[in-house]
């Protein structure tokens, strides 16, 4: 099974080389794919439309209408059926409605607000590709680790079993050494599962084959972070992060909700006017003769139901509120309680960011440190192989000691490749806590993948 997947992935080669991703192109991929994303960019064109909505409420409002009515008009015995057509228009003009010129500007924060959102959620899409792709290189890493342990614990095994079969070691040694590889088997599967999952997250945000993607490169840029102090990017944080931005926004808008409940107290002043046309009516059926003077009276004198005339007003009308049965006072309760909820949760995020970025800024600093540390390991963990292996080909070391060199150099080399990923990862989460991060950056952190 193993020489066929090698003989799979020889094949395949010539056309990885080709169809190989990196880091950037998978965050450009997601931008199309990416569903969460995709609904930041649909709510952000809802949310530019709030401004437009609530202005449209403060302009002139026109109506214009047309009817025609069957009727029917008697008097002193004479009766007649008639239609009639009306024609009118209506012009309502707020002068003054403070609920309505506060909701315009909550409107304006509410447009702003989704702006932030959907570039927040653009710049978490790069942190969450970044870390789903770092996350697909450390299951194999680990995955590989797993699978040369293996290897060597299984050829311990067969040595224990020959050694048992001549003689020169006990049962126990066997069974030991069985006992060792069947973890180890065990290991491998619950490490595939992970690499399993590792990429399905890695496909889910990007719709690309998490197969395709390149390694590190052997060396990856190190450096420490600048300006090379915490308070600094707490600072820029304070001023640039996009959650404490949207909390702040929100708390606005909160504020606003509080003028809106209580202009409901507030008297509104609106300009109404109004234009009625109705036409001469038409007799479709009477009991009186064309040339009857009751029926002409009706039709010709000015303003009779028969006749034509035009109507028209303009004036101002004022509403002044005078008993809500408490509604507007509960409201305003409300919405003051909802102001101290934003406020603290503005205060709870920006206590978080403080936090989150302080422990990026040196999980970055410290970071590069500690991958030359771990690099030092796993240097020293290969020279320590190389001589028990050496030693065990001229006698001085056991297989024991050989396997336990060999179990220690890739466990070394996991923690040395998790440092590695740790690192761009806290470089990745310092820029996007500050509020800074950009394609430009992504493509410095792209820039240690192999091309």
């Amino acid at each position: 099974m193993k020489k066929n997947i090698i003989l799979f992935f020889a094949w395949l080669l010539p056309y990885g080389l080709v169809n190989a991703i990196d880091l950037f192109e998978a965050y450009q991929k997601s931008l199309s794919f990416n569903a969460d994303y995709l609904k930041a960019v649909a709510n952000n064109d809802a949310g530019q439309e709030n401004p437009n909505i609530a202005r449209a409420a403060i302009l002139p409002q026109i109506n214009v209408n047309a009817s025609l009515t069957e009727n029917y008009i008697s008097a002193t015995g004479i009766y007649a059926f008639y239609h009639q057509p009306i024609y009118a228009a209506q012009l309502n003009q707020v002068v003054f409605d403070f609920s309505k010129f506060s909701t315009l500007t909550r409107s304006k924060f509410s447009s702003q607000l989704a702006t932030l959102q959907l570039e927040n959620a653009r710049q978490q899409l790069m942190v969450n590709v970044a870390q789903a792709y770092f996350d697909v290189l450390y299951a194999e890493d680990v995955l590989l680790a797993t699978q040369m342990t293996e290897k060597a614990l299984e050829q311990q095994l067969i040595q224990a079993k020959e050694a048992f079969q001549v003689g020169t070691v006990p049962i126990v040694d066997v069974n030991d050494a069985q006992a060792a590889y069947d973890a180890s088997a065990a290991q491998e599967i619950q490490d595939e599962n992970n690499l399993i999952y590792k990429k399905n997250i890695f496909r889910n945000l990007t719709g690309l084959n998490p197969d395709l993607i390149q390694p590190l490169q052997k060396e990856i840029d190190l450096k420490l972070p600048v300006p090379e102090d915490s308070n600094s990017w707490a600072q820029m944080a304070e001023s640039g992060n996009l959650n404490i931005k949207i909390a702040d926004k929100q708390v606005a808008m909160a504020k606003e909700d509080i003028t809106i409940a209580r202009s409901g107290h507030l008297p509104t002043l609106n300009l109404m006017a109004q234009y009625m046309y109705q036409d001469t009516g038409s007799v479709d059926n009477t009991n009186a003769n064309a040339a009857d003077s009751q029926i002409q009276s009706i039709a010709n004198v000015p303003g009779s139901p028969l006749s034509s005339y035009t109507v028209g007003y303009v004036g101002l009308q004022l509403s002044v509120p005078i008993s809500s049965g408490g509604g507007i006072n509960a409201q305003t309760r409300q919405a003051a309680a909802v102001y101290e909820s934003s406020t603290q949760q503005l205060v709870s995020v920006e206590r978080q960011t403080d936090q989150d970025i302080r422990n990026a800024y040196w999980n970055v600093a410290n970071g590069v440190n500690f991958v030359l540390a771990q690099k030092a390991a796993l240097k020293s963990a290969k020279t320590k192989l190389d001589s028990d292996r050496l030693g065990y080909q001229v006698g001085i070391r056991n297989s024991v000691n050989l396997v336990s060199a060999q179990k220690d150099y890739f466990q070394s080399f996991k923690e040395y490749q998790m440092s590695r990923y740790k690192y761009l990862m806290a470089e990745v989460q310092l820029q996007y806590l500050s509020g800074v991060i950009d394609e430009k950056f992504l493509q410095q952190i792209n820039a240690n993948i192999k091309q």
